[in-house]
């Protein structure tokens, strides 16, 4: 639920759903301990990594102010997109390619199981195993570090919030509100050079943003 650009959208905008759903999505981001979660989430990001946060909610109040049909997803959070996984939520292996590759995402779980035995998050690329405790917001770097879940018992119950930005929306933002596609095919040659050499610039960037107050 939220709002996300790429596989084939024009432009940025909401997740479309069917009536049924969009009732349930709906009640779901009205809801006040849901939103209480979000802006849980928001607030540790803020708070251990400020310059990403700061460019994630600019990103969403410039489109906001280019299609005010582009709505926050939550109050006071600056993520555009959320995934909510019920009951035995466990991810496979994977990175999340369409997310930002320094951002990152929150994932937030709740159910009841034994963490000590079971819905521990491993990150592959840096041999970390962790338990993941019901009540616990972990940030990841999602597009960047593989990772993935331990299964929970037979019995138990683990849900999870999930908040992302996808890498389209700050693409859109920096072209000046059109896609890659559409930016390369209007660009001077002059410009579309400076453009490349950001593109393979832009890690330095990113790590100045992860830089932390702690």
């Amino acid at each position: 639920m939220g709002g996300s650009f790429g596989g084939g959208q024009r432009c940025p905008a909401m997740f479309a759903h069917t009536d049924s759903n969009a009732k349930v999505i709906q009640q779901l981001r009205e809801d006040p301990d849901v939103q209480r979660v979000a802006r849980l989430c928001d607030h540790y990001f803020r708070s251990y990594i400020p310059k990403l946060h700061h460019l994630y909610d600019n990103v969403l109040n410039l489109l906001h102010e280019d299609n005010p049909e582009f709505e926050r997803n939550f109050p006071n959070c600056a993520w555009a997109g959320a995934h909510v996984n019920f009951s035995l939520a466990i991810t496979l292996r994977h990175r999340d390619f369409l997310n930002l590759i320094f951002g990152f995402c929150a994932v937030f779980a709740v159910g009841s199981y034994n963490y000590q035995l079971g819905g521990h998050l491993i990150l592959w690329d840096i041999g970390l195993i962790l338990e993941f405790p019901p009540g616990t917001v972990i940030l990841i770097p999602s597009a960047l570090l593989e990772h993935s879940n331990i299964s929970i018992k037979l019995g138990e119950t683990r849900s999870s919030i999930t908040l992302y930005s996808a890498a389209g929306l700050f693409r859109w933002c920096h072209n000046g509100f059109m896609s890659d596609k559409d930016f390369r095919s209007h660009a001077s040659p002059k410009l579309l050079k400076k453009w490349f050499a950001y593109r393979r610039e832009m890690w330095r960037e990113g790590l100045d943003l992860l830089k932390c107050i702690i």
